[in-house]
């Protein structure tokens, strides 16, 4: 009798999913990044429909963009037992492309597009679909609006889905050395190891990483743990010499996209993993661990201390695809997010813990952003809340105006890396 296999998990599928579509993503300039969210879930049954309702949501995605970037994040609500509700969103920036590749792929999902309403200058050229999705069921929706993005959402309901609690793993400060010409790659991945307590350096190529490793020559100060992400100047055979030059017990890991001839080859000490990598398998990286020392380096600290002291954004929008782009790419930067609905919601956020940085929209309802910026300021020279920049992130609202009101700085729609980034490193240096 064939032993029956283990049920899927929930976090491995979506990253599985993700892993499909990361190369076609990449030969159009967009970059995908991932976040699941909640506990380890049991699929139960077949999981292929829930593959495929992945795959369906992570397709559309990136077949709606042109050069930009693409948050998939998963979400977990267990409402009662053994019953569980799946929100999967991706969310998209970037240029998009034409109306009418848009509305083949609305078709190809069975989704029904919403009438516009005739005299809302709001909802000019934006569009709204709805729809059940044809694999597990569950509400499928779309919305684009212009310079600010696209979203796809799927909820749907997981029957007999088992939700486990598990002893929480801690890599309790051990070094992990990331290389990637990549930024977002590898911030991305930072921020999920040091969920798990690594303590993170990030180096450009295999040359750095080896100098690295000729200033610190003691075994103590070496990486647990290095992961290589796969490009056209770094490869398996770069990871030879690294490999050698280090303690039989780190784990030394090449990233690769699905179709690299990396992941059908075999090479002693290096192990080839497809990118994204799931939850699963960070666990298992943490988990291999040996049990000794490892004191954080200099330039390094363990992960409890690391997101304790990571600068706090608050990004202000009424919007939901702006609110998770400018969150994903926020995070990327290295900053913790908290958010804000509208103006009278950024005050009181700000009343609770003054944010160290704030990404201003500008129409919103109830308080938009000029009158927020100008009751903030106030309360700032009052001596009420401390000083911190406010960036506005807008479209249609005149510069002066921002710096009227006493705003830093001013960011056109749709957000990018580059240019938060650039704002980042002009206000807070550190």
């Amino acid at each position: 009798m064939r032993a029956s296999l283990p049920p899927p998990i929930l976090g491995d599928l979506f990253a599985e999913s993700a892993q499909h579509v990361v190369p076609i993503a990449a030969a159009k300039g967009v970059q995908c990044m991932l976040d699941y969210r909640g506990p380890p879930i049991d699929v139960a049954g077949d999981a292929k429909e829930l593959r495929l309702a992945l795959h369906q949501v992570f397709s559309a995605a990136v077949e709606v963009i042109d050069r930009g970037f693409v948050f998939f994040t998963a979400d977990i609500d267990c409402i009662g037992t053994p019953q569980c509700r799946l929100i999967v969103e991706a969310a998209c920036t970037g240029t998009p492309v034409p109306d009418d590749v848009i509305t083949h792929v609305l078709g190809r999902l069975q989704l029904h597009e919403k009438p516009r309403v005739e005299g809302d200058a709001s909802a000019a050229n934006s569009r709204a679909a709805t729809g059940v999705c044809s694999a597990v069921g569950g509400e499928l929706s779309f919305v684009s609006i212009p310079t600010e993005g696209m979203l796809f959402t799927l909820v749907a309901g997981m029957p007999g889905a088992v939700a486990h609690d598990v002893p929480a793993v801690d890599a309790g400060g051990a070094r992990a050395w990331l290389i990637s010409e990549d930024s977002i790659t590898y911030r991305s991945l930072e921020r999920r190891l040091q969920a798990l307590g690594w303590s993170t350096k990030i180096f450009a190529d295999v040359n750095a990483a080896a100098t690295r490793l000729d200033e610190q020559p003691d075994e103590a100060s070496r990486p647990s743990l290095v992961v290589a992400y796969e490009s056209p100047n770094l490869a398996l055979s770069h990871l030879r010499w690294l490999w050698s030059q280090l303690p039989a017990s780190t784990q030394v890991v090449l990233a690769a996209q699905l179709g690299s001839a990396s992941l059908a080859t075999s090479e002693p000490g290096v192990e080839v993993r497809a990118w994204p990598f799931s939850p699963s398998e960070l666990v298992r990286f943490t988990r291999q661990l040996n049990g000794e020392a490892h004191p954080p380096a200099d330039d390094t600290m363990p992960a409890a201390l690391t997101f304790a002291s990571r600068r706090r954004a608050l990004v202000v929008d009424d919007n939901l695809v702006n609110q998770i782009v400018a969150t994903g790419l926020l995070q990327v930067l290295g900053l913790e997010v908290d958010i804000a609905d509208d103006g009278d919601d950024a005050v009181e956020s700000c009343l609770r813990e003054p944010p160290d940085f704030v990404l201003m929209d500008i129409h919103m309802p109830r308080m938009d952003g000029i009158e927020a910026t100008r009751r903030l300021r106030a309360l700032q020279r009052e001596g009420t809340l401390p000083r911190f920049p406010i960036v506005a992130a807008t479209a249609g609202t005149s510069e002066a105006a921002c710096e009227d009101v006493g705003m830093d700085g001013f960011l056109t729609k749709p957000l990018s890396v580059e240019k938060i980034g650039r704002e980042l490193r002009r206000l807070l240096p550190r």
